[in-house]
């Protein structure tokens, strides 16, 4: 009933477009206001207050379906299109309406009774669902300075742990039941897809589109977050320009986070769907199956708030963090394919030190949210790294072949392995690239050739603004 009563969409968008004019022209008076603020001491007021109001909104659980190609197929074909639209509306509005129409989706999908109805639902729970991560490193880029982006991306991406978490032991619990009244998988669905859509509807109403309209900021606190990020153009609004997806796709880094995605996934598709039946292989029931695997999820989490700390607290580390923590992975993969499968505890503890690398994809939205500047190009690139990530997650389940169950998945194990190794070298090439770039624009700043600088509300790429210097 509370949608009904939601304005419309063009006229959100219209009053959108008017507060950046507004915004733009008062650019003057806001450097103004900010001289006289202490910049670290104001800085550091706003960011917990930024965090108080902002971070808890954005552990919003969403994969609880049962996740089949035609989700990825779903997810991968409608990115684009309805990523591009986060140009058109408010962001927080758009994300609220994405988050609750994705819940009631799920929701809805209990009454499946046919194979073809749950194929129509898990391709509109992937298309749904294409539009998050992009709005997330919009949000990110647009409230937090590049330093501070890295923990704050990381933060939502822990729900996916979290809720895996808090999901096995519901699981666990109605599986221990003699005679539920609902099978699992439908109870799982109602549960989560209620309360997703409830959320969505919170996003929709209470989340700020930016600081500028922060209700839990003092005026002179919305005019320095404003113009503190908007500074490093990273965070900026401006409307679709197609130049800028050409310049997404000239590139050569555009390809390495494509590379990212896959290699990331096909791993991580590997995992989300066959780790409960490599340790149901080794002889534990279903039910003990669910609680064996919590372990792995809190290696998960445990592993990106780390990785994420040591990004945002120390400079230049966020390409190394990614590449580190392949390492027990690879490990863990590599114990997977030697161990017996009678040593069932040491292949179970090999499974849970996999999940580590998913760090990888986590602060890949960090690095797109603090080098890739301009609208467009940041939805693009996005949009790219997430065509690898659907990929990955449709060839994942091609490599654990069903008559190699007795044998553990050998081909399924070895393909992770190939892939987290790759995932090692990827952040190390793109951190090369990054600083030679660096470098080659500090010697046309020596030689003279300095660009003016721009404005702070001007949508420019990282390519036109040669000032700009990429962070690793």
């Amino acid at each position: 009933m509370a949608l009904e009563k939601q304005p419309a969409m063009a006229d959100i968008a219209m009053a959108d477009s008017g507060r950046l004019s507004q915004q733009s022209q008062g650019v003057k008076a806001a450097e103004a206001a900010i001289d006289d603020l202490d910049w670290e001491q104001s800085r550091r007021r706003i960011v917990r207050k930024l965090d108080l109001h902002l971070m808890p909104m954005h552990l919003v659980g969403q994969d609880y379906s049962w996740v089949s190609s035609i989700f990825y197929f779903g997810y991968m074909g409608l990115e684009y299109p309805l990523a591009s639209l986060l140009t058109v509306f408010p962001v927080e509005k758009y994300l609220g309406f994405m988050v609750s129409a994705w819940g009631l989706t799920l929701a809805m999908s209990n009454f499946s009774n046919s194979y073809a109805g749950m194929l129509v639902s898990r391709f509109v729970l992937g298309a749904l669902e294409s539009a998050i991560a992009p709005s997330f490193v919009v949000i990110v880029a647009r409230w937090y300075r590049r330093e501070e982006q890295p923990i704050r991306q990381i933060a939502w991406f822990c729900g996916t742990p979290l809720f895996a978490i808090f999901g096995a032991l519901i699981g666990y619990g109605f599986g221990t039941m003699k005679h539920p009244a609902i099978a699992v998988w439908r109870a799982m669905f109602l549960i989560f897809g209620f309360i997703t859509f409830v959320w969505g509807i919170v996003l929709f109403f209470i989340f700020p589109s930016d600081p500028s309209v922060a209700r839990f900021l003092t005026p002179e606190e919305r005019v320095a977050a404003m113009t503190m990020t908007s500074e490093e153009h990273t965070g900026t609004k401006g409307k679709w320009q197609w130049y800028q997806v050409r310049e997404a796709f000239m590139d050569p880094k555009t390809y390495l986070f494509f590379a990212l995605g896959m290699c990331g996934t096909i791993p991580a598709g590997a995992l989300s769907g066959f780790s409960s039946l490599i340790i149901k292989g080794l002889g534990f029931s279903a039910v003990d199956t669910m609680l064996i695997g919590i372990p792995a999820n809190v290696v998960q989490l445990i592993s990106l708030i780390i990785s994420g700390y040591i990004s945002t607290k120390f400079r230049n580390m966020r390409l190394i963090s990614m590449s580190s923590s392949c390492v027990p992975s690879i490990v863990g993969a590599v114990l997977l394919h030697t161990l017996p499968q009678t040593n069932k505890w040491g292949r179970v503890i090999a499974l849970w030190a996999t999940f580590t690398f998913s760090v990888t994809l986590a602060l890949s939205f960090a690095v797109i949210g603090g080098n890739v500047a301009g609208t467009t190009k940041k939805i693009t690139v996005t949009f790219l790294l997430f065509v690898g990530y659907c990929a990955g997650s449709i060839a994942a389940p091609q490599f654990f072949k069903s008559n190699e169950q007795a044998e553990g998945y050998p081909t399924g194990i070895k393909s992770m392995l190939s892939c987290i190794c790759l995932l090692f070298l990827l952040p190390l090439l793109m951190r090369a690239l990054y600083m030679w770039e660096n470098a080659k624009r500090d010697r046309e700043a020596a030689g003279g050739n300095v660009q003016d600088e721009a404005h702070s509300f001007d949508d420019k790429t990282d390519f036109e603004l040669r000032n700009f210097r990429y962070v690793m």
